[in-house]
């Protein structure tokens, strides 16, 4: 389930920079592409998040009010790719 919301986030990503490509571009693939990888990221956003909630279910925890920290999730990869490159960068000027 790791690797299917991975690959969520990085065709949601793929989707972004491509509408951002194609806006400066006006290439109608590019947009195409956008949109087909921006559906099944949502599908695979969708069919994710069921999969959480039957296990919560199962084990019946009181979790559902902090159901929102799932979404921190998409916001989470972008950061940990720029703190990537920014300590690798230190390494440059050393």
């Amino acid at each position: 389930m790791i690797w299917l919301r991975l690959l969520a986030d990085i065709l949601l990503y793929l989707a972004l920079g491509l509408v951002a490509y194609w806006f400066f571009t006006k290439d109608i693939t590019a947009l195409w592409i956008a949109i087909g990888s921006g559906i099944i990221s949502a599908l695979l956003f969708v069919y994710t998040s069921n999969i959480k909630r039957s296990r919560r279910n199962r084990h019946s925890e009181y979790t559902n009010i902090w159901d929102w920290l799932f979404f921190i999730d998409i916001i989470e990869l972008p950061f940990r790719l720029l703190w990537w490159l920014f300590s690798g960068l230190w390494r440059v000027f050393d």
